[in-house]
């Protein structure tokens, strides 16, 4: 089976340079357009993988295996501008396509197979239901995700190790809202360990960030912990070009910082102060038992926070250890004029981490950003969501 090149779009979409520059040949197959559609829906460039993903689901001679991984991913990137709606057609489109023609293609690494769509849109569909409030509808779509993860042939897929993980990330967002953060705690921490265990930068800051969240909810006394490791997952997303989780964990940040003394615990700072220096991840590899350090401009460090997997109100991170720098975007591959926009939502004044308030200015305007880099559809999904935070007017 060929493998995948070094720059190429599959290492970019599952690999530790998830904001490398993504180039998409002329002659490229219809596997190697989808794997640079997760590509660019990863780095937020929600217009360029849109056009690729409609070309997918709209030429008939892409196999069906490959057309149904092209609508689930498209309905993720619906559901992360908060369509809900329009990405429950796009999930119920795949499971038609999976099962529309031959099981599987082949691609660099393995199989892309329709068994692995099916899956992908089971827990699509689940994501669907809860971000419209079904959370029964919720439950059963996720208990079908797991029935079919355990019985179909999946295991040959390319990417059939994200499966269990992105299952785990609804997992837990469903028992959050179902008030049993006990539960979000075990479902997170399985997609963490999962997500640790492999190359791909997205899943793992994902994976971290709703571990995070997930335990600051079960024990209120871990809230500190989690302040300082968001703050570090927020950074971290920005300078790996990881914008649509720079938002998530930015917000989850802020409400954290909402919470009577937690900034004051996490960064020493006095209550209603000014709070201690901005945070810059220390990141080990995902079995070091490192720690995840704050080191200001000035040189200092802060307590670090070691990382334990045997306790709850541990804080830990998956990141992976010092990728390279970040090239320059390739606007011609990204074909989107708009991406002249330069993302500074991670600046704070003075070098300083920011309260609440500032967290949320920086999440919306890393939001203002993918705004930028969406379709018409995509902003007018931004537009009407109730899931998406006001915006619009930051510069």
């Amino acid at each position: 089976m060929p493998a995948a090149p070094a720059d190429g779009p599959w290492e970019i979409a599952f690999g530790p340079r998830p904001g490398a520059t993504v180039r998409v040949p002329s002659d490229a197959g219809a596997a190697d357009r989808w794997a640079a559609a997760v590509a660019l829906g990863g780095q937020g460039r929600y217009a360029a993988a849109a056009m690729l993903l409609d070309g997918l689901r709209r030429d008939p001679a892409v196999a069906p295996a490959v057309a149904a991984h092209a609508a689930v991913t498209l309905a993720s990137h619906r559901r992360q501008l908060g369509g809900h709606a329009a990405a429950r057609r796009l999930d119920a489109e795949a499971l038609a396509r999976a099962a529309a023609g031959p099981p599987s293609v082949v691609v660099p690494g393995g199989l892309l197979t329709a068994a692995a769509a099916h899956v992908d849109a089971l827990v699509g569909l689940a994501a669907d239901a809860l971000g419209t409030g079904d959370l029964a509808g919720a439950r059963r779509l996720l208990d079908r995700a797991d029935a079919e993860l355990s019985r179909r042939r999946c295991r040959e897929d390319a990417a059939a190790w994200r499966l269990p993980v992105r299952l785990g990330w609804v997992a837990a967002e469903l028992a959050l809202a179902g008030g049993d953060p006990a539960a979000a705690v075990r479902a997170a921490a399985d997609a963490d360990r999962r997500a640790s265990g492999g190359r791909s930068s997205r899943h793992r800051v994902k994976s971290a960030i709703v571990a995070g969240v997930s335990r600051a909810s079960w024990e209120p006394s871990t809230a500190p912990a989690a302040l300082v490791e968001l703050d570090a997952l927020a950074a971290e997303a920005t300078r790996l070009g990881l914008l649509p989780l720079h938002w998530p964990a930015a917000l989850a940040a802020a409400d954290l910082a909402d919470r009577p003394g937690v900034v004051q615990a996490a960064y020493g700072a006095p209550e209603g102060g000014p709070e201690g220096p901005r945070i810059w991840a220390d990141a080990q590899g995902p079995a070091s038992h490192g720690r995840v350090a704050s080191h200001p401009p000035d040189g200092g460090e802060h307590p670090s926070t070691r990382r334990s997997t045997g306790s709850p109100d541990a804080t830990r991170t998956a990141l992976p250890s010092d990728p390279p720098r970040q090239p320059p975007v390739d606007r011609d591959a990204a074909r989107n004029a708009n991406d002249r926009h330069r993302n500074r939502s991670s600046d704070a004044p003075n070098g300083t981490v920011s309260d609440a308030a500032r967290r949320r200015h920086a999440a919306a305007r890393t939001l203002s950003v993918l705004y930028s880099r969406s379709d018409p559809t995509g902003r007018r999904l931004m537009g009407e969501s109730a899931w998406i935070p006001g915006w619009h007017a930051v510069t």
